[in-house]
């Protein structure tokens, strides 16, 4: 395990290329809810300028990926994640959050 991503230095952290890929080929993801330009996974995304947290993602088209910033605004992620799921119908939302034993997924 890497310690740097137990640490608290940032919030935010790239999903692995190889991790996204693999998901990937299974859901075909439409959208990345937090992402930068430089790390995005998919062409469409939504950045920290955009605030994803204010967005209506269950208006989207296809299936959503999410590694969202971690820390202590991790909960609203996840509250979001939870609230916008119950309103989509038309795919999934697929979400990473830390885990000090492996990368967990949420699907």
């Amino acid at each position: 395990m890497n310690n740097a991503l137990l640490s608290s230095e940032k919030n935010y952290w790239e999903t692995p290329h190889d991790f996204f890929k693999k998901l990937n080929e299974k859901y075909y993801f439409s959208f990345d809810l937090a992402a930068s330009p430089e790390n995005t996974k998919c062409e469409n995304f939504f950045s920290e300028e955009d605030n994803s947290l204010t967005k209506a993602w269950h208006e989207l088209k296809g299936n959503l990926f999410l590694n969202p910033p971690y820390g202590r605004e991790l909960r609203k992620w996840v509250k979001k994640a939870y609230e916008e799921s119950l309103k989509k119908h038309d795919g999934l939302h697929c979400a990473t959050y830390p885990s000090k034993n492996r990368h967990q997924l949420l699907a």
